[in-house]
């Protein structure tokens, strides 16, 4: 296929040296970690080197990580596992990713009291705002540290002393699956309870992820079965999937500062070309991730833009690839874009794009725009 992928923050290409770790914990080291011969029992130490390997990147020794098979499954465990009480209250950000906003809801209907955290026009939370939503009774919070549509970066460590100050006992959950690999992550410093991080958003292979927990924070089991993961998520584990997400976390780390420039760079190449649409909003600002860049036409429908794009073997995204309509429609209303609304675009970066397809995707999206332009209204 000679397509040219950028739709990075959806998922990313499993590559060759990826691939290699996959199939040889599938058909060498194939092992079931709880068996007890020494075959397993060797499973079983890599399993515990690739989570301190994990642990360590993410500066994150005063807690564990637990491996689940999804961000979305680390995201309901942090919302519906954590310690709760009786009228009580939960706090989320308007913006967050459907696996925290809509399990949030599922305990709004059981009964306990949700609130809302409006966001400004790029995503990122009303700190004051925020603040006025916090009382005694709020047992659980949940913000994101990157908003997989825009690249927002919220300001984590700020929103977790202000929830605590005002009640020390509140559990603060962060879904950090658009942030680790991508912006600096030092879980020391953000001094949340819980974290979630995916492997396929930084060149693992989809079915494996992680929670990470905090010494002392109490997370009850999701599933239940055979105890593994100290009892807090059971099922036999994905040895080859821990793996690869240890080895390519480790490299998303180690090329964070190379890539970072790399993706600026392209963002500013695509806004040169962007500045001659008279209409073009960008949503995504200099303080977003910068693997991603979310803009948007007034006229034009990003949809049809995302397919016309694709005539020419360009691949971007629209907004967040693991939500129905509904969801597209709840974020640019957060984010006050009702007239840009349908016309969202994201790029988003991985570290196999090229500057030369960068050039030629702003040529394609000025030109595409200038044909599209023409049919609006007809």
């Amino acid at each position: 296929m000679n397509y040219k992928y950028f739709d990075n923050a959806a998922t990313t290409r499993v590559d060759d040296d990826v691939a290699a770790i996959v199939n040889k914990y599938n058909q060498q080291d194939f092992f079931n970690p709880s068996a007890n011969y020494r075959y397993s029992v060797e499973e079983h130490n890599r399993i515990g080197e690739a989570r301190e390997t994990i642990l360590r990147l993410l500066k994150g020794q005063n807690g564990t990580i637990y491996f689940t098979s999804s961000g979305t499954e680390a995201d309901n465990q942090a919302v519906f596992c954590s310690k709760k009480r009786k009228n009580s209250n939960i706090v989320i950000s308007s913006v967050e990713h459907p696996a925290v906003y809509n399990a949030a809801n599922a305990l709004k209907n059981m009964g306990y009291d949700l609130r809302i955290c409006p966001v400004d026009g790029v995503g990122r939370v009303d700190q004051t705002a925020f603040a006025s939503l916090i009382d005694k009774n709020t047992f659980f919070v949940s913000v994101m540290h990157v908003n997989n549509e825009t690249g927002a970066v919220n300001d984590i460590a700020k929103l977790v002393k202000t929830a605590k100050s005002i009640n020390p006992s509140v559990v603060f959950h962060s879904d950090g699956v658009q942030a680790f690999g991508k912006v600096p992550v030092n879980l020391a410093e953000l001094n949340v309870d819980l974290y979630t991080i995916s492997g396929h958003k930084i060149g693992a292979p989809k079915g494996i992820a992680a929670l990470y927990v905090k010494k002392g924070v109490s997370i009850s089991p999701l599933l239940y079965g055979g105890g593994q993961e100290n009892g807090v998520r059971s099922s036999t584990e994905n040895v080859s999937g821990i793996m690869a997400f240890a080895f390519a976390a480790t490299r998303a780390v180690k090329e964070l500062s190379e890539n970072t420039q790399k993706y600026l760079s392209f963002i500013d190449l695509l806004r040169s070309e962007l500045a001659k649409v008279p209409e073009i909003k960008y949503i995504s600002d200099e303080k977003c991730s910068p693997h991603i860049f979310t803009f948007a036409f007034k006229t034009v429908r990003g949809e049809v833009m995302q397919h016309a794009l694709e005539e020419s073997d360009f691949l971007v995204g629209t907004g967040s690839a693991c939500s129905a309509r509904r969801s597209h429609d709840r974020i640019p209303a957060a984010l006050g874009l009702k007239e840009y609304s349908d016309g969202v675009v994201r790029v988003s970066f991985g570290r196999e794009n090229k500057k030369e397809e960068v050039d030629v995707l702003a040529s394609e999206l000025l030109k595409n725009y200038e044909i599209l332009k023409k049919y609006v209204g007809k």
